[in-house]
């Protein structure tokens, strides 16, 4: 090798030598990155335990405080179920207390009648005496002095009953007097059993993830969870205006004729449908249907998966999935209270595309709900109908059967075609109460259906 070619090899080796450098001081540079993230990490998972061992000992205390509150609550019930049964015998004895004093009463009464029915045949013995012997004076002085002491135990058996009447005046007071104590007794014991409610409730909802996620919207990096019926929003609210004459309406003006209710999901009835039972002049919608019950529709909620906070998947109820891109936001106020808004988008978040969902997050009174309607459950594919799915020869394609109609939605008479059920969809009805005359089939389209979410 010429000393050219050697001094062209000495300068590679040293351009060489001087990218290693670099590389090395690169290297150094990422080791004292790493370490400082390790470091970061190791004091946020430090930060991390300290937060859960706050929170399981908050935890802890709740339901040491349930437990407390369930012990001295029961010491109280069953104190005051004792103070009632001690009421209710005092109770009973007082009862036969007046129905002695009732028969002594009963007696005394007889007794003066007896006395009076006395007094009057030594009146008329006195009378006879007087008649026919003057020179009968000492019997006369001895019937007197009988006389006398007839009136005198007369007078005594009246105000022995006075004073009986008065004593079963007495016992019926004190008898109204046990028969408040024991209803305020009842009331206590309801009223405690209810704050025992509240606080198991307060404890409870604390955990409950939408109740949490309201307030503060913290990164899901793989979250699973499952949609849990709890309230359904039954019935709309109407008010009557002043122009309602315009249309032929005698109702009062400005009155209010219907108004929405908030009942629990097991205030209603859950049907499914018989499959291929023909239709006759005879036939009965509950004749259609199998009464099921609240975990039959719970069955047919999907679960959900979120990943990273931005993968959101949906897994149905026959296994097959969607998946979108996620994102929270708040949206307008719902009677002044804030809401957020889930926009769930397959091709990114500010598209607007037919598959696209948007579910709102609502609070009311102390909880927070996810409020789908019909529609939304059957993007979810519950199949919910507007009434029982039938098929007819020739009518092409399903018709919807009403309660109280002969008439589907199609427009065609139930009678002039082979109608049958499909056998497809979820039905309600609400339970019966005192308030009702009968239960019937609800028009799925008039509720809104309040949803948890279940981490699993």
């Amino acid at each position: 090798m010429n000393k050219s070619k050697l001094k062209e090899h000495v300068l590679g080796l040293s351009t060489q030598i001087d990218s290693l450098k670099d590389v090395n001081y690169m290297l150094e540079d990422s080791k004292d990155s790493l370490l400082l993230n390790v470091s970061l990490l190791a004091s946020a998972n430090d930060m991390n335990e300290i937060e859960i061992a706050r929170l399981n000992n908050v935890v802890l205390k709740n339901k040491q405080e349930i437990v407390r509150l369930q012990s001295v609550y029961d010491i109280q019930i069953t104190s005051l179920n004792e103070t009632i049964s001690d009421n209710q015998a005092s109770l009973v004895n007082r009862q036969d207390s007046i129905s002695r004093l009732q028969e002594a009463l009963l007696d005394y009464q007889d007794s003066s009648v007896n006395n009076r029915d006395s007094i009057v045949q030594l009146q008329a013995a006195l009378l006879g005496y007087q008649d026919s012997s003057v020179n009968n004076q000492d019997s006369i002085v001895q019937l007197q002095a009988a006389l006398l002491g007839y009136q005198d135990s007369s007078v005594n058996n009246q105000d022995t009953i006075v004073q009986l009447q008065n004593a079963i005046l007495d016992c019926q007071n004190s008898i109204v007097q046990l028969q408040e104590s024991v209803l305020n007794s009842e009331d206590l014991i309801v009223q405690l059993q209810d704050s025992l409610s509240n606080s198991q409730t307060t404890t409870t909802t604390s955990n409950d993830f939408l109740n949490n996620y309201f307030f503060d919207q913290i990164p899901l990096p793989n979250n699973s969870f499952q949609l849990v019926l709890s309230k359904i929003v039954f019935g709309n609210k109407h008010i009557s205006k002043d122009n309602d004459d315009y249309y032929g309406n005698d109702d009062p003006k400005n009155s209010v004729h219907y108004l929405p209710e908030t009942l629990d999901g097991n205030a209603f009835a859950y049907w499914s449908a018989k499959p291929n039972v023909k239709i006759t002049s005879s036939t009965e919608i509950n004749d259609l249907l199998n009464l099921e019950n609240k975990d039959y529709f719970a069955s047919k909620l999907p679960q959900i998966e979120i990943l990273k906070n931005k993968l959101f998947t949906i897994i149905y109820n026959d296994n097959s999935e969607e998946s979108f891109l996620f994102n929270v936001k708040e949206s307008n106020p719902n009677n002044q209270r804030n809401t957020l808004q889930i926009d769930l988008a397959n091709e990114g978040v500010e598209n607007n595309t037919s598959k696209d969902i948007v579910w709102r997050i609502f609070a009311i009174e102390n909880e927070c709900y996810l409020a789908l309607t019909y529609g939304q459950l059957n993007r979810l594919k519950l199949d919910l109908y507007p009434g029982l799915q039938l098929v007819g020869r020739g009518t092409g394609g399903p018709s919807y059967f009403t309660e109280g109609t002969e008439y589907f939605t199609d427009g065609n008479n139930m009678y002039d075609y082979n109608y049958e059920t499909t056998g497809n969809g979820i039905y309600i009805s609400r339970n019966k109460d005192s308030y009702m005359d009968e239960s019937q089939n609800i028009n799925l389209k008039n509720l809104i259906f309040l949803l948890k979410l279940k981490e699993i």
